[in-house]
């Protein structure tokens, strides 16, 4: 395999990872817009109970 294949392969690689960090580091820097800081869903329609937005789903098992 010819040296040139593989150092175009690496530096391809190399270009996508660095996209890759730099998109990531701006969504991280980017502020949330107004009044979307701690939502919750308030669903009751399915009965799917491994749902993270299930109000069923934070209540202990035994009781409350």
């Amino acid at each position: 395999m010819p040296i040139q294949t593989i150092l175009g392969a690496i530096i391809l690689f190399g270009g996508l990872v660095g996209v890759y960090i730099v998109l990531f580091l701006m969504n991280k820097r980017t502020p949330l817009p107004p009044g979307c800081e701690n939502l919750k869903a308030d669903c009751d329609g399915c009965k799917d109970y491994s749902c993270m937005n299930n109000p069923n789903h934070d209540k202990t098992k035994g009781g409350s």
